[in-house]
C-alpha cells in the first residue's frame, strides 16, 4: 500500500498516530523535520501532511513540490502563516488539528481519495520490485561500462516500465558510453546542475532517450570537469528521488573513485555489482572497499575477460571475500567479437547478452 507521511511536532499526535488504521494507505509519522529528505527518499509517500508550526515549513513545502511526486497538505495554518501561503506552490491548506480524533478524520478522508482511479491503474499494470543497481570497479579497463549497457539492454525486454542509466564517469569531454553509443552531447547533467532551482523540470530536461522503444533513458555526465565539480551529494539525492518516481530500474555506472559522489551512489543502491579481472593480488583492495557498502545490500562480483589459466583464482577470491560471484565472462578473441545492434544501427559495445540472464535472476530473486 502507498504511504501517508505525517510531519508534526505535536508529541501527543506522534504517540497516538500508530493507533490509526486505514484501509488503503499505511501511515508514517515523523517528529523531526530535519530528517524529511531521508523519509521522502526512502518511503516515497503518496501524501504528506506537513505542520506549519515548523519554522522552515515553507522551504520544506517548496522542496516537496519541486522534487517529489507527493501531494502536500499543510496543516496548522494560522492567520500569520496563511498570509504567506501564496508564496508556496499549489497545495491544500488545513486549519489547526487539535487532537488525534481530528487527525484521524482527516486521514480517513485522504485515504479514500482517488481510490477508484488507483484500482483501475493497478489492474492494468504489472508491478515489479524497483531496483537501484550500481556497477563499479577498483581498477580500470575491465569492461564495466560494456556490462552496464548490456544489462540495461537485456532488462528492457524483461520489464514493462522504463530504465534509466546514470553515467557518473566525469571527465573532460564525452564519456566512453556517450562515444560508444553515438549519443548527442546534449542534454546532459550540466542542465540539472545549472537549473536545479527549477525543480522536477530540470531533471526531465537533462535526460536523453536512446530510442530503443523509448524504454532506455540516459543521464550523461557534464562535458567539463568545471561543471562536474559543481555536482554534490544533495544533487545526486534529488536525482535519485526524481528517478524513483519515473523509472522501474535505475542503473548507475560508478567510476573507480573514493569520492563522496561515488560512495553516496553505492549507499543509495539496492544492489551492487563489482566488475573485476581475476587478479588475486587485488583481493585485499576489494576486501577493504567492501566496508563502504551497506550490510543489507545485495552484492556480488562479475569477473570479466577471464582466460583459461586464471579460472583457479576465482575460487580463491570467493573464499577470501565471502560474497558471491555472479558470473565469469571469458576473454573473447578479436575474431569472435560481435557488437550490439539496434535494427540497422550498431553500437560500439561488445555483445554480452548471453551472460545477462544469470545476473538478472540473481538481482531480482527474492
Amino acid at each position: 500500500m502507498e504511504i501517508i507521511l505525517v510531519v508534526t511536532g505535536d508529541n501527543e499526535l506522534v504517540e497516538n498516530i500508530p493507533k490509526i488504521k486505514l484501509q488503503n494507505h499505511n501511515i508514517l509519522v515523523l517528529g523531526n523535520i530535519n530528517y524529511i529528505k531521508h523519509y521522502l527518499e526512502e518511503y516515497m509517500p503518496r501524501y504528506v501532511l506537513l505542520s506549519a508550526k515548523f519554522k522552515n515549513y515553507r522551504e520544506v513545502a517548496e522542496y516537496i513540490n519541486n522534487f517529489t511526486g507527493s501531494e502536500l497538505f499543510i496543516t496548522d495554518m494560522t492567520s500569520d502563516s496563511e498570509e504567506k501561503k501564496s508564496a508556496i506552490s499549489k497545495n491544500i491548506y488545513l486549519r489547526k488539528i487539535e487532537n488525534i480524533t481530528e487527525l484521524e478524520r482527516v486521514l480517513k478522508i485522504i485515504d479514500d481519495l482517488n481510490l477508484k482511479e488507483n484500482i483501475k491503474k493497478e489492474d492494468s499494470y504489472k508491478f515489479i520490485p524497483q531496483q537501484i543497481i550500481s556497477f563499479y570497479s577498483i581498477q580500470g579497463g575491465v569492461g564495466k561500462t560494456s556490462i552496464v549497457f548490456n544489462f540495461s539492454w537485456y532488462m528492457k525486454d524483461i520489464v514493462e516500465g522504463k530504465i534509466l542509466i546514470i553515467d557518473l564517469n566525469f571527465c573532460e569531454g564525452p564519456s566512453d558510453l556517450t562515444i560508444n553509443l553515438g549519443l548527442n552531447l546534449s542534454p546532459n547533467l550540466s542542465i540539472f546542475i545549472e537549473k536545479i532551482t527549477q525543480g522536477k523540470d530540470c531533471f526531465n530536461k537533462s535526460i536523453i532517450n536512446l530510442g530503443s522503444d523509448n524504454k532506455i533513458d540516459i543521464l550523461q555526465p557534464p562535458l567539463s570537469i568545471y561543471q562536474s565539480d559543481k555536482f554534490n551529494i544533495d544533487m545526486l539525492d534529488s536525482i535519485i528521488y526524481s528517478a524513483r518516481n519515473e523509472y522501474d530500474i535505475i542503473i548507475a555506472d560508478v567510476p573507480f573513485r573514493y569520492d563522496n559522489i561515488s560512495l553516496e551512489m553505492l549507499n543509495l543502491s539496492t544492489a551492487s555489482v563489482l566488475v573485476l579481472s581475476p587478479d588475486i593480488k587485488l583481493a585485499p583492495r576489494v576486501s577493504n572497499f567492501l566496508k563502504f557498502l551497506p550490510g543489507s545490500q545485495r552484492k556480488g562480483i562479475i569477473f570479466n575477460k577471464v582466460s583459461r589459466d586464471q579460472k583457479t583464482y576465482i575460487d580463491e577470491y570467493m573464499s577470501m571475500l565471502g560474497i558471491p560471484v555472479y558470473d565469469r565472462i571469458s576473454f573473447i578473441p578479436e575474431d569472435d567479437r560481435r557488437v550490439l545492434t539496434n535494427g540497422r544501427n550498431s553500437f560500439n559495445i561488445l555483445d554480452l547478452q548471453s551472460k545477462m540472464p544469470d545476473l538478472g535472476n540473481f538481482i531480482f530473486k527474492k
